[in-house]
This record gives C-alpha cells, sequence and structure tokens, in this order.
C-alpha cells in the first residue's frame, strides 16, 4: 500500500512514500507532565501525516479520551491490570521507590516494544523521552539486528542540575544528580558502540545546542546519529474570552493574572516568580500542575515562606487537556521562569504560543533566541527577582497595541513550529533511518 505524501511544508515537494509503520513508544505516559501530550498530539499528528501508528504505554495515558490511535498497554486493561497499578501508587509516594519503579516501567515497555517489533511487522520505533534510560534501547536490542529506533531526548541527562544539600526535601533530586553519574558515565560506550553496530538509531533532539552537546556525549559515541527535530505544537482556534475564563476559574476580572504551568522541575525556578511577586501588589499568580518526581521546588512551600498566598491561586494537581485553554486564556501573560544552567527546550513556550499568550521569560540558551527572533513577549534576567519584577510591571503597562503585536507573534510562533510540520519532518527521518 502506498500513500502520496504533500511534503511542501518540508521543503521536499511532493513524494510517493510506502506507508510507514510506527510503534510510538512513551513508558511515563501515565505521570504529569509533557508525556501524556506528546503521546495524543504527536501520534495523532503522525496518523494524519499518513503514518501507521500504535501507541505503546506502560499502562495508558492519563487522558484516556485524547488518544486517536490504537493502544497497546503492558499492564492490560482488567481488573486485575487496575488493581496492579494501584498497588504501584504506592510506590510513587517515595522518591526512592518511585525511580525504581520508574525504572522497571521503563524495562518492562521497552521490552514489550521489541517483541512487538516482529509480530506487527514494524518499521520504526519511535521512543519519546530516551531519558534518563538512555542505555536500556541499547542493552535490550543487543542479541537482535536491523531494528530501526527513533528516539526524542530533551537533554536532561547532559544538562543536569547541580547537586543539592541533603535534606529531606532534596531527596528525590538529590538520588537523580547521583543516578545521572552513573547514566553518563563512559563504562557504557562500549555497548552503544555494539549497539550501534547492530542496530539503526536516531537521536531527535529540540535545539541546536543539545545537538551539538549529545554529537560528543561519551567521545563522541552517539556522533553523526543526532538530529535537531523542533517541537511541533496544534493552534488553537477556538478561544475561550478572558471573562468567560476567569470567571470558570474564579479569577478577579479586573487584576492583571499571571500564570505559570506545569509540573516543577530540576530547571524550573518558581523561587524568583513568588519572590518578585511580592513587589508587584495588584497582580495575581495562577501556578498550576502537579509535582511528578520530586525533582523541583514544592511551590507551596515557597508561596508561604514569601507570604503572598492572598495573591496566589494554587492548583496543584494534574490539569487534564480539555481545562487548559481556560488557564491560558485567563491569563495576560505566562512566566516561564528557569535557572541559569537550564538549557533544553521550554515546552511551555509552545504551549503558550499555541494559545496565543504572551510570555515572560528568563534568557535561557535557545528560549532566549526564540524570544529575540519571534517577540511572543518581555525577556528577563534568569534567577533575578528584580529583572522579573521590573519585566512584569511593564508588562502590566503595555499599550493594548503592543499586547495585540505579542499575541499575533505567538501565532506566527506557532505556525513555524506546527504539529503537521514535525510529522513532515518525522516522515523524512524515518525514510532516511530505514534506507
Amino acid at each position: 500500500m502506498t500513500n502520496t505524501e504533500d511534503l511542501d511544508k518540508a521543503g521536499k515537494g511532493n513524494l510517493t512514500v510506502k506507508q510507514v509503520k510506527v510503534l510510538y513508544v512513551c513508558p511515563f505516559a501515565h505521570y504529569p507532565g509533557h508525556f501524556c501530550w506528546a503521546a495524543t498530539r504527536e501520534t495523532e499528528a503522525l496518523k494524519q501525516a499518513g503514518a501507521d501508528v500504535r501507541l505503546l504505554t506502560f499502562c495508558g495515558v492519563i487522558d484516556e479520551s485524547e488518544v486517536k490511535v490504537p493502544q497497546l498497554t503492558v499492564l492490560p486493561a482488567t481488573k486485575l491490570g487496575h488493581l496492579i497499578r494501584q498497588s504501584f501508587d504506592v510506590f510513587r509516594k517515595n522518591a526512592i521507590t518511585r525511580w525504581l519503579l520508574m525504572s522497571f516501567e521503563t524495562l518492562l515497555t521497552l521490552a514489550a516494544a521489541i517483541r512487538l517489533k516482529r509480530r506487527l511487522s514494524i518499521d520504526i520505533i519511535h521512543l519519546r523521552d530516551g531519558e534518563p534510560y538512555l542505555f536500556l534501547p541499547h542493552l535490550l536490542s543487543l542479541p537482535f539486528r536491523g531494528y530501526n529506533w527513533a528516539i526524542s531526548l530533551t537533554a536532561s541527562n547532559i544538562y543536569p542540575p547541580p547537586i543539592p544539600s541533603v535534606r529531606p526535601q532534596n531527596l528525590g533530586l538529590l538520588i537523580y544528580t547521583i543516578a545521572l553519574k552513573f547514566i553518563n558515565s563512559r563504562l557504557w560506550r562500549p555497548l552503544y558502540r555494539m549497539s550501534l553496530a547492530r542496530n539503526r538509531f536516531v537521536f531527535l533532539v529540540q535545539n541546536e545546542t543539545s545537538r551539538q552537546d549529545y554529537n560528543s556525549y561519551l567521545q563522541g559515541v552517539l556522533a553523526g546519529k543526532v538530529v535537531y527535530l523542533p517541537l511541533g505544537i496544534d493552534r488553537v482556534e477556538n478561544a475561550i474570552s478572558k471573562q468567560e475564563a476567569r470567571q470558570h476559574l474564579g479569577l478577579p476580572q479586573d487584576k492583571p493574572v499571571l500564570l505559570s504551568f506545569g509540573a516543577p522541575h530540576s530547571g524550573k525556578d518558581l523561587e524568583t516568580i513568588f519572590c518578585a511577586l511580592k513587589d508587584v501588589p495588584d497582580a495575581y499568580l495562577v501556578h498550576a500542575g502537579k509535582q511528578a518526581f520530586s525533582l523541583g521546588p514544592n511551590p507551596i512551600s515557597l508561596v508561604e515562606r514569601d507570604a503572598v498566598l492572598d495573591r496566589v491561586i494554587m492548583r496543584d494537581y494534574y490539569i487534564p487537556e480539555e481545562e487548559k485553554p481556560y488557564y491560558f486564556f485567563a491569563a495576560d501573560a505566562a512566566i516561564l521562569s528557569y535557572t541559569r544552567q537550564f538549557l533544553s527546550t521550554s515546552s511551555l513556550l509552545w504551549e503558550s504560543c499555541r494559545f496565543g499568550t504572551p510570555v515572560i521569560a528568563s534568557d535561557n540558551g535557545q528560549l532566549k533566541k526564540l524570544m529575540e527572533a519571534f517577540q511572543p513577549g518581555l525577556l528577563f534576567t534568569a534567577q533575578d527577582a528584580a529583572s522579573l519584577r521590573q519585566a512584569i510591571i511593564r508588562f502590566i503597562n503595555l499599550k493594548p497595541e503592543e499586547i495585540q503585536a505579542m499575541k499575533d507573534n505567538c501565532r506566527r510562533f506557532a505556525n513555524e513550529f506546527s504539529l503537521e510540520k514535525w510529522a513532515q519532518r518525522c516522515l523524512d527521518i524515518y525514510a532516511d533511518l530505514s534506507k
């Protein structure tokens, strides 16, 4: 069966290609964060681009109703599977047992992917988020030949956070930073070399800086196999009025409302946000997102410390896809605040531009370059509360036409990095990988 694909958007003209069979693997789709969004939206985009896609997860996706492709799970969707999943939830409450459980979930999911490759005649195994266990696909596929792997990387392995002080609240982050020392050890280099000689791999990174750094990873063991693939996003056409969105969320109609969205992680700098908010008495902040892996600061303790409880609305839980529009349309701007060490891609910039919400962003790596190129908002100096406070005040005092220009630039950004373009680029990468 063949399928004629229009590749004009990818700059390659019209080309007739064989329909590619893709097993899209996302072991962490049941955790909050970007995993579930990617598992649902990226698989749908690949399907619409003409690929034959199946989604493999460990035990399903948080937003099950959003899945538009056939789904396979390691844990069966039976009463027994549900009971096992509930028993696993107990282990997620402790940092040490959570990381052990995540290792186990990844191992079983990747082992299932390798079995399904032959049974379903899969052409490409697309692993969403190969980190932190980058060695596992190589280890598990070592007995086989001719497997094609496309592994997306957020660069969290090569940009680790500083080792934190030994305190109970830092236990999860401490375990993570110590584990990365082992994961990035040169001891794995012989394994990578043997695996790359037997199977085909391409590593998909989200910015040019991480492409260069992963090319030199472990003395260049992955050199020539790292490809820059920007994130994709779908534009939201059906806008909700600010008045309706704020009424739905119980927010003040006549005050500036800022948004901090997404799961806290080691690169997010919430401390600077709450510290800056103290000196902007008219502004309200909505923080929406559940801490997933105990890698980021506890926002509730920061709010209490900085005495801004009366102007911070905490939504410390997973925000389903159907609720997201209310948060972004209710906000005047989203704050993207990261530590100076954070060089990975900020997916929140894509989310904000998807809804046409201006941003106030820290000047980190690729984020600064994209902000300067597309002008969807204002920049401030990373980890500098005074700089963020000045940026917030400046934003509040902008003229309506200046705000509208930022919203227009958000839409221009969303068009440039559309999911359609992302999917077409994926098909090109799959084609090169299969040669």
